[in-house]
């Protein structure tokens, strides 16, 4: 199962909406096969791993599978989707153990391979399965992405100075790692304030993502409630999407088919972040990114959307004239009426890069 997992990370930035699985078949105490979940519409991790059997084994790969085991990192799919069930070929392949690391809520494989006479385990290192997609599972639990908070901040807590300044606080190698979360992300939120201050791209700009092309870059949504883009931003003359949110719905004229606007405005004459995650989730997103100044933190903090607050954290201070990450005071151990536990703390280049938890009352 551990090898299962491995496979899996090769599915990071392919399989979404779909979740990362990775698979591994055994026979005889070895590994004859292995795989993962392509792209959407292509072949599933249980598919990916008989069909390198087949690879590795020509003509007598159909005799190593039968008898054989599976450990597949989510419960195998049950139903037709884009792809026919992995369960069916599962069974018809002769593999008689199946070991699942977590089971999934909207599919019925476990009931379905038992049925068919095959041995099958479940809960096989079932954490670190349910960590491996903990997008996947929130859209399906939770009916919302799995919400991560960037932050890129000095010592004391500024994003930049009320002047305008400092638009680079952080180190290269720090801006290099947010690029890699941004790969990993379904969408990218920013509020309209951001970019009418930094007019920012929220591209993947990594060369090592560059063999993934276009499909690398996530969606994009702008918070605008009062539609106060004027339609000449990087984020919508650029030819990929982005979505704005707004509370009322007006003709604008952008002049670019890649735009959308949606109505989702709220009791007040902000947009309501419930539409938001709604729409979202309609729209089978798995992992969101919010890249963002201090009244969007806030709002997704209170209204305990934020699920992971990562911050990059720069040797230096902003001082008085800073502008906080969030309108909370700005501390590292509370945030407002929530704490934080640390999770993960790394050296980037001169910074550190602290993943933490927020821990709701």
């Amino acid at each position: 199962m551990l090898s299962a997992l491995s496979v899996a990370e090769k599915a990071r930035y392919l399989a979404s909406p779909n979740p990362m699985v990775g698979a591994v078949i055994v026979k005889d105490n070895k590994i004859i096969g292995t795989g993962f979940t392509h792209k959407p519409g292509k072949d599933h991790a249980e598919i990916d791993a008989i069909k390198n059997v087949y690879t590795k084994f020509k003509d007598k790969a159909a005799n190593r599978l039968k008898n054989s085991s599976i450990y597949v990192t989510l419960e195998p799919c049950s139903k037709q989707g884009r792809t026919p069930a992995c369960t069916k070929s599962i069974i018809e392949e002769g593999i008689k153990e199946v070991y699942i690391g977590c089971q999934d809520p909207s599919q019925k494989g476990v009931e379905k391979l038992k049925k068919a006479g095959l041995k099958v385990k479940s809960g096989l290192l079932e954490n670190e399965s349910l960590e491996l997609n903990r997008g996947f599972f929130s859209r399906i639990n939770r009916k919302r992405p799995f919400v991560t908070c960037k932050i890129a901040c000095s010592l004391d807590g500024g994003i930049g100075l009320k002047n305008g300044g400092s638009k680079w606080i952080t180190s290269k190698e720090s801006r290099a790692d947010v690029h890699k979360l941004r790969a990993y992300s379904d969408a990218i939120l920013t509020g309209i304030g951001t970019v009418l201050t930094d007019n920012p791209k929220l591209t993947v700009r990594n060369k090592e993502f560059k063999r993934l092309g276009k499909g690398i870059h996530p969606k994009r949504y702008v918070l605008d409630s009062k539609l106060r883009l004027k339609g000449d931003e990087n984020l919508l003359t650029d030819g990929l999407e982005t979505t704005i949110f707004c509370h009322k719905l007006r003709k604008v004229d952008y002049q670019n088919s890649h735009v959308k606007i949606v109505e989702a405005g709220g009791k007040s004459k902000r947009v309501s972040l419930k539409k938001v995650m709604d729409y979202l989730n309609k729209e089978e997103c798995n992992y969101l990114m919010v890249e963002a100044g201090s009244k969007i933190n806030t709002s997704f903090i209170t209204s305990k959307l934020i699920d992971e607050l990562i911050f990059y954290v720069a040797p230096t201070t902003l001082g008085k004239n800073k502008i906080n990450f969030s309108e909370f005071e700005s501390s590292f151990s509370n945030i407002g009426t929530i704490r934080l536990e640390l999770k993960e703390i790394n050296e980037i280049g001169p910074d550190f890069k602290l993943i933490t938890k927020p821990i709701y009352s």
